[in-house]
């Protein structure tokens, strides 16, 4: 085996623990393309480590201190013998080998959560369900959840180490703070706050996750190390399943409209203006006509009642409007 790949259990386990950093994952994905067996090998690991994820997830803990209260309690107990190193000549070993490593950073995760009771980690989770929902995190940093978003972070150590885990779609305006980085976890990707604002979408049954900067800029790192950053108005756009990023120097109109009800429509068919408003409010805009569909209108709407919006529209395009329990239906024949 190449020298480079002598620790690769100790690689394995470290990025199955959530530990490897760029570099290991370069090292680690290169392991992995040598043969058909190292990534045979790898597959089982991974599901051995995950099939034990619903003891470990629902255990947050406090490394540093904990590791350092391990090793004081270490320090203190007599010598029990000495330890042998055993080089493994089979592949067969050398999975037990990676087993081991992996359920020693298990247990190790374990034991330091035990050491530090009885302060229990609290979790906040915040679900939209079908509504949009607008928070402030302990940090001051607000969030705005898209409908059927969830979002969870620990309370206990958020002050420390603002981490966040993202299902769905939500707008962010981070309070930067240089030492203690915004980082969110969302569809394989590492998204870090470098003082900004920004939209993250990581719906799981799309299977793509698309990140708009509107202010400042942020760092990207994907689940194969690949690391780039996104200024104001670039967005990229990754693929779960090929792990493919593509970047592009603009961002898609009213992806946070959202957030702050502020929609931007330059020529747009009325089709895909209404369909972007009922995304937003609870009331039913809907065209009586389909002959209507392809109207075009330019216009702005500024946080305003659905309506009004009706109205503007209606007058715009020369149309009538009626109401029929919580729908508003532009009607008419053709528009201007």
């Amino acid at each position: 085996m190449d020298s480079k790949f002598e620790n690769i259990e100790v690689l394995i386990a470290k990025y199955l623990a959530g530990e490897a950093d760029a570099a290991d994952l370069v090292l680690l994905n290169e392991w992995r393309k040598l043969s058909s067996e190292n990534e045979i090998e790898f597959s089982q690991m991974e599901k051995l480590y995950n099939n034990s994820s619903s003891l470990r997830n629902v255990i947050p803990v406090d490394t540093d201190a904990a590791w350092m209260k391990l090793k004081n309690t270490i320090s203190i107990q007599p010598e029990q013998g000495k330890i042998i190193s055993i080089k493994p000549a089979t592949s067969r070993i050398n999975f037990i080998r990676i087993a081991a490593s992996i359920l020693i950073v298990a247990g190790l995760g374990m034991l330091a959560f035990f050491l530090t009771l009885p302060s229990e980690d609290k979790f906040a989770e915040i679900k939209s369900e079908n509504v949009i929902r607008k928070e402030k995190l302990p940090d001051g940093s607000t969030v705005t959840l898209n409908k059927n978003t969830t979002l969870a972070y620990s309370t206990d150590h958020f002050s420390r180490k603002r981490i966040v885990k993202l299902k769905g779609e939500a707008f962010f305006d981070v309070v930067h703070d240089e030492k203690n980085p915004f980082l969110i976890e969302a569809a394989d990707l590492k998204i870090e706050d470098v003082g900004t604002s920004f939209n993250v979408q990581a719906k799981e049954n799309t299977g793509i996750a698309i990140i708009s900067v509107v202010s400042g800029e942020v760092k990207i790192t994907t689940l194969t190390g690949q690391v780039f950053n996104l200024v104001a108005g670039e967005e990229a756009t990754y693929n779960v399943k090929t792990k493919i990023v593509s970047k592009k120097e603009s961002v898609e109109e009213n992806i946070s409209a959202y957030a702050d009800r502020v929609f931007v429509f330059e020529n747009a068919e009325l089709k895909t203006v209404v369909d972007v408003l009922n995304d937003v409010y609870d009331s039913q805009l809907t065209i009586e006509n389909h002959k209507l569909d392809s109207c075009r209108i330019t216009v702005t709407f500024d946080n305003e009642a659905i309506d009004d919006i009706a109205t503007v529209i209606a007058e715009t395009l020369g149309l009538e409007i009626k109401k029929s329990n919580e729908q508003i239906i532009l009607s008419g024949n053709d528009c201007k």
